[in-house]
């Protein structure tokens, strides 16, 4: 492997450290905000993390408030089990013989996280539009639900990568035994 492409795979290693930390960082804050707005101070529910304010829902529903931010939580950890699997990718890929059992699942498991994602993100956005209609106001969700579509998109083609390594593996395996 060249040096640029070390470098490369070092630089994407180091990025999603970052963005696994910043994510559990996102889920705990969350959660953090949330239990002070419900035992403690309600204006928790305005200072949630990166200028979310679910306070005008919490007004109106406790337990809706609560739900929205089971979802939001939800969305965020699915993320960071993400990167969590491409970390541990990176930690156990062998690049003389990439295509083992370990690798295929994480990539599968990356995958279902994924539709995870995507599934809760679009679930999210349908049941926050429900109160934008009866003109509750909940500035700055969309920024923290994500892209729901996106990360179906993204589960399949995962789900497709899964499956050409399988038969990577299937091929390696073979491979060794005529040698």
């Amino acid at each position: 492997m060249s040096t640029k492409s070390a470098y490369i795979l070092k630089l994407l290693n180091i990025v999603s450290w970052i963005a696994f930390i910043g994510l559990c960082v996102k889920a705990g804050s969350l959660l953090a905000s949330y239990g002070v707005s419900m035992f403690i101070n309600e204006v928790g529910a305005k200072n949630l993390p990166l200028g979310l304010d679910l306070s005008a829902l919490k007004a109106y529903d406790q337990i809706d408030y609560s739900i929205m931010v089971f979802c939001l939580t939800a969305i965020t950890i699915f993320e960071a089990l993400i990167f969590y699997a491409v970390i541990q990718i990176f930690m156990k890929i062998n690049f003389i013989s990439p295509f083992h059992e370990t690798i295929g699942k994480l990539i599968q498991k990356m995958s279902g996280f994924s539709l995870i994602v995507g599934l809760l993100s679009n679930v999210t956005v349908s049941y926050s539009e429900k109160f934008t209609a009866m003109g509750i106001q909940l500035p700055n969700l969309m920024q923290h639900i994500g892209l729901g579509d996106a990360f179906l998109f993204f589960a399949g083609i995962l789900y497709f990568i899964s499956q050409l390594f399988a038969k990577g593996i299937e091929l390696q395996k073979e491979s060794e035994l005529t040698i």
